[in-house]
């Protein structure tokens, strides 16, 4: 992964956008809209290759895929809500932008749920409970 060409590719679409959004503000927003797309997919793209490594790691463990799994997902929600709540307030739009930002946590603990069961059992195997 080049970060010059992220960086790059950064910079030219602020320029632009800056430059637009005096003749057509829309316009620069669908800018700003595209290059991030642009930068995220470049990124995932580099990074999706890695994911068979800390998969193996991951799995030297002895631990189940299943937790990775629910990391990973974690992970991704975190980085789309971010990124949707970003559009939101660039575009001026803070309520959505917050309920974006609601819906994205509550998406998380929904997913990570499974997590908090193990988690607690392993509790209660520690400390003599039953379950």
């Amino acid at each position: 992964m080049s970060i010059s060409l992220v960086c790059g590719c950064a910079v030219a679409a602020v320029i632009a956008a800056v430059l637009l959004k005096k003749h057509s503000a829309e316009f620069s927003f669908v800018i700003s809209v595209c290059a991030v797309s642009a930068i995220v997919l470049y990124v995932l793209a580099c990074v999706v290759p890695s994911f068979d490594s800390i998969n193996s790691l991951f799995s030297k463990t002895g631990m189940s895929s299943d937790y990775l799994k629910i990391m990973f997902k974690c992970v991704g929600i975190c980085f789309l809500t971010e990124f949707s709540c970003d559009c939101c307030k660039d575009a001026s739009q803070a309520a959505l932008s917050n309920a974006v930002l609601t819906a994205g946590r509550i998406c998380v603990l929904m997913t990570a749920l499974p997590l908090f069961n193990e988690f607690l059992d392993f509790v209660l195997k520690l400390s003599g409970g039953s379950v």
